[in-house]
Protein backbone atom coordinates (compact mmCIF):
# COMPACT_ATOMS: atom_id res chain seq x y z
CA UNK A 1 0.00 0.00 0.00
CA UNK A 2 1.33 3.39 -1.12
CA UNK A 3 2.24 5.94 2.03
CA UNK A 4 -0.72 8.64 0.92
CA UNK A 5 1.44 11.28 2.89
CA UNK A 6 4.78 10.25 0.78
CA UNK A 7 2.72 10.43 -2.75
CA UNK A 8 1.36 13.73 -1.90
CA UNK A 9 4.61 15.13 -1.17
CA UNK A 10 6.77 13.74 -3.68
CA UNK A 11 3.41 14.80 -5.87
CA UNK A 12 4.13 18.77 -4.14
CA UNK A 13 8.41 17.97 -5.16
CA UNK A 14 7.69 17.27 -9.07
CA UNK A 15 5.28 20.66 -9.70
CA UNK A 16 6.17 23.81 -9.66
CA UNK A 17 4.99 26.87 -11.39
CA UNK A 18 7.47 29.04 -12.38
CA UNK A 19 5.13 31.92 -12.28
CA UNK A 20 4.25 31.18 -8.17
CA UNK A 21 8.18 32.53 -7.39
CA UNK A 22 11.65 32.68 -7.64
CA UNK A 23 13.31 29.56 -8.84
CA UNK A 24 16.68 28.19 -7.71
CA UNK A 25 18.57 25.77 -8.68
CA UNK A 26 20.96 23.50 -7.03
CA UNK A 27 20.75 20.08 -5.01
CA UNK A 28 18.27 19.31 -2.00
CA UNK A 29 20.30 18.01 1.20
CA UNK A 30 17.07 17.26 2.89
CA UNK A 31 13.55 17.98 3.57
CA UNK A 32 14.97 21.58 5.24
CA UNK A 33 18.26 22.17 3.51
CA UNK A 34 19.12 23.28 -0.21
CA UNK A 35 22.51 24.25 -1.58
CA UNK A 36 21.62 26.29 -4.71
CA UNK A 37 23.20 29.58 -6.46
CA UNK A 38 21.20 32.57 -7.47
CA UNK A 39 22.68 35.91 -9.23
CA UNK A 40 23.76 38.78 -6.91
CA UNK A 41 20.87 40.69 -8.54
CA UNK A 42 18.24 37.76 -7.71
CA UNK A 43 19.75 37.25 -4.14
CA UNK A 44 18.67 41.05 -3.96
CA UNK A 45 15.37 40.21 -4.77
CA UNK A 46 14.93 37.83 -2.26
CA UNK A 47 17.34 39.38 0.76
CA UNK A 48 17.16 42.44 1.36
CA UNK A 49 19.90 44.79 2.65
CA UNK A 50 20.54 43.49 6.25
CA UNK A 51 21.23 47.35 7.16
CA UNK A 52 17.88 48.29 5.72
CA UNK A 53 16.17 46.61 8.83
CA UNK A 54 18.34 49.08 11.39
CA UNK A 55 17.40 52.55 9.38
CA UNK A 56 14.19 53.45 11.64
CA UNK A 57 13.12 55.36 8.78
CA UNK A 58 13.11 52.86 6.12
CA UNK A 59 11.53 49.99 8.44
CA UNK A 60 8.72 53.03 9.53
CA UNK A 61 7.79 53.24 5.65
CA UNK A 62 8.55 49.59 4.45
CA UNK A 63 5.47 47.37 5.97
CA UNK A 64 7.99 44.41 4.20
CA UNK A 65 11.09 45.65 6.45
CA UNK A 66 8.37 45.32 10.02
CA UNK A 67 7.71 41.96 9.34
CA UNK A 68 11.24 41.09 8.21
CA UNK A 69 12.44 42.60 11.16
CA UNK A 70 10.60 40.66 13.92
CA UNK A 71 12.08 37.53 12.40
CA UNK A 72 16.00 39.23 12.06
CA UNK A 73 15.83 40.61 15.92
CA UNK A 74 15.27 36.78 17.21
CA UNK A 75 18.38 35.25 14.54
CA UNK A 76 20.93 37.81 14.21
CA UNK A 77 22.72 40.52 16.22
CA UNK A 78 22.88 44.10 15.12
CA UNK A 79 24.74 45.43 11.97
CA UNK A 80 27.07 47.93 14.29
CA UNK A 81 30.51 47.94 15.22
CA UNK A 82 33.36 45.96 13.64
CA UNK A 83 30.41 44.14 11.63
CA UNK A 84 28.98 47.20 9.92
CA UNK A 85 32.97 48.51 8.96
CA UNK A 86 33.79 45.53 7.75
CA UNK A 87 31.37 46.21 4.71
CA UNK A 88 33.50 48.94 2.83
CA UNK A 89 36.46 46.34 2.22
CA UNK A 90 34.70 42.99 1.73
CA UNK A 91 32.75 45.17 -1.06
CA UNK A 92 35.80 46.12 -2.24
CA UNK A 93 36.93 42.53 -2.27
CA UNK A 94 34.16 41.08 -3.71
CA UNK A 95 34.86 43.63 -7.02
CA UNK A 96 38.23 42.62 -6.95
CA UNK A 97 37.98 38.97 -7.35
CA UNK A 98 34.87 39.13 -9.41
CA UNK A 99 36.98 41.56 -11.87
CA UNK A 100 40.03 38.35 -11.84
CA UNK A 101 42.49 41.12 -10.11
CA UNK A 102 42.82 38.93 -7.32
CA UNK A 103 42.72 35.44 -6.03
CA UNK A 104 39.76 34.68 -3.34
CA UNK A 105 35.84 33.22 -3.26
CA UNK A 106 33.55 33.78 -0.48
CA UNK A 107 31.72 31.21 1.26
CA UNK A 108 27.91 30.62 0.74
CA UNK A 109 25.17 32.89 2.55
CA UNK A 110 22.97 30.82 4.93
CA UNK A 111 19.12 32.45 4.26
CA UNK A 112 16.22 31.06 6.36
CA UNK A 113 12.85 30.43 6.05
CA UNK A 114 10.31 29.96 8.48
CA UNK A 115 7.82 28.85 6.21
CA UNK A 116 8.53 25.34 4.09
CA UNK A 117 9.46 25.79 0.65
CA UNK A 118 8.82 23.52 -2.33
CA UNK A 119 11.27 21.69 -4.36
CA UNK A 120 11.59 20.25 -7.46
CA UNK A 121 14.46 17.15 -8.05
CA UNK A 122 15.25 14.44 -9.61
CA UNK A 123 16.32 11.00 -8.32
CA UNK A 124 20.05 12.53 -7.63
CA UNK A 125 18.12 15.41 -5.28
CA UNK A 126 19.14 18.10 -7.97
CA UNK A 127 16.62 20.38 -8.83
CA UNK A 128 15.13 23.43 -8.16
CA UNK A 129 13.33 25.61 -5.30
CA UNK A 130 10.99 27.97 -5.23
CA UNK A 131 10.63 30.44 -3.29
CA UNK A 132 7.42 33.06 -3.41
CA UNK A 133 7.13 35.98 -4.53
CA UNK A 134 6.02 38.30 -1.56
CA UNK A 135 8.43 36.01 0.53
CA UNK A 136 12.18 37.31 1.83
CA UNK A 137 14.60 35.48 3.61
CA UNK A 138 17.20 36.08 6.76
CA UNK A 139 20.56 35.66 6.54
CA UNK A 140 21.56 33.80 9.36
CA UNK A 141 24.97 33.75 8.39
CA UNK A 142 27.46 35.37 5.96
CA UNK A 143 24.91 38.53 6.29
CA UNK A 144 28.10 40.62 6.00
CA UNK A 145 28.92 39.19 2.84
CA UNK A 146 25.14 40.10 1.99
CA UNK A 147 25.02 43.73 3.19
CA UNK A 148 28.94 43.92 1.16
CA UNK A 149 27.22 42.50 -1.96
CA UNK A 150 24.95 45.48 -2.35
CA UNK A 151 27.33 47.76 -1.64
CA UNK A 152 29.65 45.97 -4.49
CA UNK A 153 26.96 46.24 -6.77
CA UNK A 154 27.33 50.06 -6.48
CA UNK A 155 30.73 50.22 -6.77
CA UNK A 156 30.38 47.73 -9.93
CA UNK A 157 26.84 46.74 -11.10
CA UNK A 158 28.78 44.04 -13.56
CA UNK A 159 28.92 42.63 -10.19
CA UNK A 160 25.42 41.86 -9.81
CA UNK A 161 25.25 39.14 -12.71
CA UNK A 162 28.17 36.89 -10.46
CA UNK A 163 26.72 33.75 -9.06
CA UNK A 164 26.41 33.60 -5.56
CA UNK A 165 26.46 30.25 -3.41
CA UNK A 166 23.04 30.24 -1.38
CA UNK A 167 22.35 27.73 1.61
CA UNK A 168 18.85 27.81 1.67
CA UNK A 169 16.99 26.44 5.31
CA UNK A 170 13.53 26.61 5.61
CA UNK A 171 10.52 24.95 7.50
CA UNK A 172 12.30 25.45 11.01
CA UNK A 173 10.85 27.65 13.31
CA UNK A 174 12.77 31.08 15.46
CA UNK A 175 14.42 28.95 17.98
CA UNK A 176 15.91 26.59 15.32
CA UNK A 177 17.36 29.30 13.42
CA UNK A 178 18.63 31.30 16.60
CA UNK A 179 20.73 28.18 17.54
CA UNK A 180 22.54 27.78 14.11
CA UNK A 181 23.63 31.26 14.28
CA UNK A 182 25.03 30.18 17.88
CA UNK A 183 26.42 27.23 16.47
CA UNK A 184 27.93 28.91 13.53
CA UNK A 185 29.31 31.94 15.13
CA UNK A 186 30.86 30.17 18.14
CA UNK A 187 31.74 26.38 17.65
CA UNK A 188 33.98 27.31 14.93
CA UNK A 189 37.64 27.90 15.40
CA UNK A 190 39.11 30.61 14.06
CA UNK A 191 42.86 30.03 13.43
CA UNK A 192 45.63 31.85 15.26
CA UNK A 193 47.58 35.02 13.80
CA UNK A 194 50.63 33.12 12.84
CA UNK A 195 48.61 30.53 10.77
CA UNK A 196 46.83 33.57 8.97
CA UNK A 197 50.20 35.35 8.19
CA UNK A 198 51.83 32.38 6.74
CA UNK A 199 48.44 31.33 4.79
CA UNK A 200 48.29 35.16 3.37
CA UNK A 201 49.92 35.39 -0.42
CA UNK A 202 48.25 38.90 -0.99
CA UNK A 203 49.57 41.31 1.87
CA UNK A 204 53.02 43.14 0.48
CA UNK A 205 55.02 42.53 3.76
CA UNK A 206 54.18 39.07 4.05
CA UNK A 207 55.85 38.77 0.72
CA UNK A 208 58.41 40.49 2.08
CA UNK A 209 58.80 38.51 5.30
CA UNK A 210 58.61 35.21 3.39
CA UNK A 211 61.40 36.48 1.13
CA UNK A 212 63.73 37.48 4.10
CA UNK A 213 62.94 34.17 5.69
CA UNK A 214 64.66 32.97 2.61
CA UNK A 215 67.49 35.34 1.81
CA UNK A 216 69.03 35.77 5.25
CA UNK A 217 70.21 32.21 6.10
CA UNK A 218 69.57 32.78 9.61
CA UNK A 219 66.16 32.66 9.70
CA UNK A 220 66.01 30.10 6.82
CA UNK A 221 64.08 27.36 8.12
CA UNK A 222 63.92 28.89 11.91
CA UNK A 223 60.84 30.80 10.95
CA UNK A 224 57.80 29.04 13.22
CA UNK A 225 54.48 29.48 11.08
CA UNK A 226 51.76 27.82 13.10
CA UNK A 227 52.14 28.97 16.25
CA UNK A 228 51.50 32.77 17.74
CA UNK A 229 54.02 31.95 20.05
CA UNK A 230 57.43 29.91 20.52
CA UNK A 231 57.15 26.78 22.99
CA UNK A 232 59.61 25.50 24.54
CA UNK A 233 60.68 22.72 22.52
CA UNK A 234 60.41 24.14 19.39
CA UNK A 235 63.51 24.66 17.18
CA UNK A 236 62.84 27.49 15.49
CA UNK A 237 64.00 31.35 16.68
CA UNK A 238 60.87 33.68 16.07
CA UNK A 239 57.34 33.28 14.69
CA UNK A 240 56.64 34.81 11.53
CA UNK A 241 54.34 37.17 13.35
CA UNK A 242 57.30 38.64 15.01
CA UNK A 243 59.64 38.83 11.99
CA UNK A 244 56.50 40.46 10.21
CA UNK A 245 56.66 42.76 12.83
CA UNK A 246 60.05 43.83 12.14
CA UNK A 247 59.48 44.49 8.70
CA UNK A 248 56.61 46.30 9.26
CA UNK A 249 58.46 48.81 11.41
CA UNK A 250 61.76 48.69 9.31
CA UNK A 251 58.99 50.09 6.41
CA UNK A 252 56.68 52.38 8.43
CA UNK A 253 58.96 53.07 11.54
CA UNK A 254 58.47 52.66 14.79
CA UNK A 255 54.74 53.87 14.41
CA UNK A 256 54.09 50.48 12.69
CA UNK A 257 53.16 48.91 15.21
CA UNK A 258 50.18 50.21 15.27
CA UNK A 259 49.29 47.58 12.57
CA UNK A 260 49.67 44.44 14.47
CA UNK A 261 48.87 41.55 12.73
CA UNK A 262 46.10 43.63 10.07
CA UNK A 263 47.50 44.14 6.74
CA UNK A 264 49.60 47.07 5.99
CA UNK A 265 48.80 50.05 2.96
CA UNK A 266 52.16 49.94 1.68
CA UNK A 267 52.92 51.54 -1.87
CA UNK A 268 53.71 49.17 -4.81
CA UNK A 269 56.22 51.16 -5.84
CA UNK A 270 57.63 51.07 -2.26
CA UNK A 271 58.05 47.03 -2.26
CA UNK A 272 61.22 46.62 -4.26
CA UNK A 273 63.37 49.14 -1.92
CA UNK A 274 61.84 48.04 1.51
CA UNK A 275 62.77 44.26 0.30
CA UNK A 276 66.22 45.22 -0.60
CA UNK A 277 66.96 47.70 2.13
CA UNK A 278 64.95 45.32 5.50
CA UNK A 279 66.77 42.05 3.74
CA UNK A 280 70.50 43.74 3.83
CA UNK A 281 69.81 45.14 7.33
CA UNK A 282 68.36 42.33 8.49
CA UNK A 283 71.10 40.04 7.66
CA UNK A 284 73.22 42.45 9.45
CA UNK A 285 71.38 42.64 12.44
CA UNK A 286 71.51 38.60 12.54
CA UNK A 287 75.48 38.60 12.10
CA UNK A 288 76.09 40.74 14.58
CA UNK A 289 73.74 39.46 17.73
CA UNK A 290 72.42 36.23 15.83
CA UNK A 291 73.90 34.45 19.19
CA UNK A 292 71.72 36.40 21.43
CA UNK A 293 68.70 35.27 19.28
CA UNK A 294 69.17 32.07 19.65
CA UNK A 295 69.13 32.40 23.82
CA UNK A 296 65.92 31.24 25.18
CA UNK A 297 67.44 33.70 28.03
CA UNK A 298 67.94 36.57 25.62
CA UNK A 299 65.41 39.38 24.56
CA UNK A 300 67.06 40.07 21.09
CA UNK A 301 64.16 37.74 19.48
CA UNK A 302 61.28 38.52 21.71
CA UNK A 303 58.71 40.27 19.28
CA UNK A 304 58.73 43.93 20.71
CA UNK A 305 62.39 43.82 20.52
CA UNK A 306 62.31 42.23 16.98
CA UNK A 307 59.51 45.30 15.85
CA UNK A 308 62.64 47.96 17.61
CA UNK A 309 65.05 46.66 15.78
CA UNK A 310 63.08 46.43 12.76
CA UNK A 311 62.69 50.42 13.25
CA UNK A 312 66.41 51.28 14.24
CA UNK A 313 67.00 50.73 10.51
CA UNK A 314 64.10 52.64 9.12
CA UNK A 315 65.78 55.38 8.45
CA UNK A 316 68.25 53.75 6.33
CA UNK A 317 65.36 53.88 3.50
CA UNK A 318 65.92 57.49 3.00
CA UNK A 319 69.79 57.14 2.24
CA UNK A 320 69.67 56.55 -1.84
CA UNK A 321 73.56 56.52 -1.94
CA UNK A 322 74.65 53.26 -1.16
CA UNK A 323 78.04 54.24 0.63
CA UNK A 324 76.23 56.40 3.29
CA UNK A 325 73.38 53.57 3.70
CA UNK A 326 76.35 51.32 4.35
CA UNK A 327 78.45 53.52 6.82
CA UNK A 328 75.18 54.19 8.56
CA UNK A 329 74.43 50.58 9.07
CA UNK A 330 77.28 49.68 10.60
CA UNK A 331 76.85 52.64 13.40
CA UNK A 332 73.41 51.64 14.17
CA UNK A 333 75.06 47.98 14.32
CA UNK A 334 77.54 48.42 16.51
CA UNK A 335 74.64 49.97 18.76
CA UNK A 336 72.95 47.20 18.80
CA UNK A 337 76.46 45.29 20.05
CA UNK A 338 76.82 46.98 23.02
CA UNK A 339 73.53 45.56 24.38
CA UNK A 340 73.05 43.34 27.46
CA UNK A 341 69.98 41.20 25.75
CA UNK A 342 70.10 38.91 28.77
CA UNK A 343 66.97 39.27 30.94
CA UNK A 344 66.99 40.66 33.93
CA UNK A 345 66.55 44.35 36.14
CA UNK A 346 68.37 46.51 33.09
CA UNK A 347 64.74 45.87 30.55
CA UNK A 348 62.95 46.51 33.66
CA UNK A 349 60.36 49.19 32.93
CA UNK A 350 61.84 49.10 29.03
CA UNK A 351 60.78 45.77 27.53
CA UNK A 352 58.81 44.34 30.70
CA UNK A 353 58.97 43.95 34.27
CA UNK A 354 59.20 40.80 36.39
CA UNK A 355 56.56 38.56 37.72
CA UNK A 356 56.10 38.27 41.29
CA UNK A 357 57.82 34.37 41.29
CA UNK A 358 60.89 36.12 39.22
CA UNK A 359 60.48 35.79 36.02
CA UNK A 360 60.92 38.19 33.29
CA UNK A 361 57.63 39.28 31.42
CA UNK A 362 57.66 40.71 28.10
CA UNK A 363 54.85 43.58 27.05
CA UNK A 364 53.37 43.85 24.11
CA UNK A 365 54.88 45.41 21.11
CA UNK A 366 51.87 47.83 20.80
CA UNK A 367 52.92 48.63 24.97
CA UNK A 368 56.28 48.38 25.14
CA UNK A 369 58.02 48.70 21.57
CA UNK A 370 58.73 52.65 21.67
CA UNK A 371 60.38 52.56 24.83
CA UNK A 372 62.59 49.43 23.95
CA UNK A 373 63.24 51.74 20.25
CA UNK A 374 64.19 54.51 22.56
CA UNK A 375 66.52 52.60 24.26
CA UNK A 376 68.30 51.04 21.62
CA UNK A 377 68.43 54.17 19.39
CA UNK A 378 68.69 57.18 21.35
CA UNK A 379 71.66 58.17 23.56
CA UNK A 380 70.12 60.60 25.14
CA UNK A 381 67.81 58.45 26.86
CA UNK A 382 67.88 56.85 30.50
CA UNK A 383 67.37 53.67 28.81
CA UNK A 384 70.08 53.15 26.13
CA UNK A 385 72.67 53.61 29.41
CA UNK A 386 70.47 51.28 31.33
CA UNK A 387 70.34 48.54 28.88
CA UNK A 388 74.20 48.77 28.15
CA UNK A 389 75.15 49.17 31.84
CA UNK A 390 76.22 52.78 31.63
CA UNK A 391 75.39 54.37 34.92
CA UNK A 392 76.49 57.93 33.96
CA UNK A 393 75.92 60.63 31.92
CA UNK A 394 79.39 60.72 30.51
CA UNK A 395 79.39 57.51 29.57
CA UNK A 396 76.22 58.43 27.84
CA UNK A 397 77.75 61.31 26.27
CA UNK A 398 81.44 59.23 25.35
CA UNK A 399 78.80 56.69 23.17
CA UNK A 400 76.97 59.36 21.08
CA UNK A 401 80.42 60.95 20.63
CA UNK A 402 81.92 58.02 19.71
CA UNK A 403 78.65 57.29 17.23
CA UNK A 404 79.28 60.73 15.95
CA UNK A 405 83.01 60.00 15.54
CA UNK A 406 81.95 56.79 13.61
CA UNK A 407 79.76 58.54 11.09
CA UNK A 408 82.45 61.32 10.35
CA UNK A 409 84.73 58.69 9.81
CA UNK A 410 82.47 56.27 7.49
CA UNK A 411 81.88 59.74 5.31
Amino acid sequence: MVDETQTSQTEADRKLNETDGHMVAGVKIDDIRFMGRVRASQLFQIAPDPRDSENRKRVDASKELQMLIEVREEVQRLFAGAKARNVPSYANYIVAVSKHNQNGLTPPIVLYSQEPLKAEVNDRGMGFIQIPWEQRLVAIDGETQLAARYEAANIDPETAKDFVPVYICHGRDRDWARQCFHDLNVLGIQPNAALTIAMDARDPLTQVTREIETAVPFFKGRVNKVRRQLGKNDHEIVTITALRGACITFAEGIGGVKYGTRPVPVGEERIPIVRECATAWLREVTSAIGPAMEDSQSLAAAPTVLAAIGAVGHELLNLADEHDRTARTQILIERLKSVDWRRGKHWEGIAGKHTPKGNFSVGGSKETAYAVYSALNDPNSLGFATIRHQTSQSDTAEVAQDTAEGSQAQA
